[in-house]
């Protein structure tokens, strides 16, 4: 009796054992992160300073960034000046459009570390809707640099946000603060505001447009008749 009990358990043992990897599913095996397809396509965003308005054109494909700055909304026109990074190759082209020269800059990622006086407020449970996507409030405020950030950021991960950052080693403290934040690596902002502790506020962008698209490669590449200004 012991022993048929015995095979009948080792049977059902067997079976589930096969019907599992039928599935495809095993729970030994963790999700591999690094697979995971990010976010490509153009994005339009505009950020105001209280002495001017400066508005962006964004373009996304397989871990290549460009951004174009213009001074007005019409992107129409040649842009002031053109960000090209290459996240793989850890290279950054500064590019003038007006006098057709480019420049090679210094690409090493920063090491952002924990900056001093920083208090981050991850659970407001306030939220809002931001270009369809439902966004969540992230604050963090530094009593030091007399400073409120407020980041308004989706549940879908975006990971060529931070990658950027890095590689842009920006000095402001909306970009600073970002990587104080518990989710930074996978977290893109659609919205963003800087204020004193009194509400001040001091700055803030926001994204007009996000379109999934496929971005054409000739532009993340240096145009013709373009020279290196060394």
């Amino acid at each position: 009796m012991q022993k048929v009990t015995l095979l009948a358990i080792m049977f059902f043992i067997s079976f589930f054992s096969m019907a599992d990897e039928g599935n495809g599913k095993s729970k030994n095996v963790k999700p591999n992160s690094t697979n995971r397809k990010d976010f490509q396509g153009i994005l339009k965003y505009v950020e105001y300073t209280p002495f001017d308005t400066t508005y962006y054109k964004v373009y996304i494909s397989d871990g290549k960034i460009r951004v174009e700055t213009f001074l007005s909304s019409n992107d129409k026109v040649p842009a002031e000046k053109v960000m090209i990074y290459d996240i793989k190759k850890h290279q950054v082209l500064a590019i003038k459009p007006a006098k057709k020269m480019y420049k090679l800059l210094n690409a090493e990622e920063n090491n952002m570390g924990t900056i001093e006086g920083c208090q981050v407020i991850s659970n407001t449970k306030n939220s809002k809707t931001i270009n369809g996507k439902k966004c969540y409030q992230y604050r963090v405020i530094n009593k030091t640099e007399n400073t409120d950030v407020t980041y308004w950021i989706p549940k879908e991960e975006f990971t060529f946000y931070s990658k950027m950052l890095k590689m842009r080693n920006s000095m402001q403290r909306v970009h600073k603060y970002f990587f104080m934040l518990p989710n930074y690596q996978v977290a893109f902002p659609l919205q963003t505001v800087e204020r004193s502790l009194m509400r001040e506020e001091k700055s803030s962008f926001k994204v007009l447009e996000m379109t999934e698209t496929t971005v054409n490669e000739n532009l993340f590449t240096i145009p013709a008749g373009y020279v290196l200004n060394e």
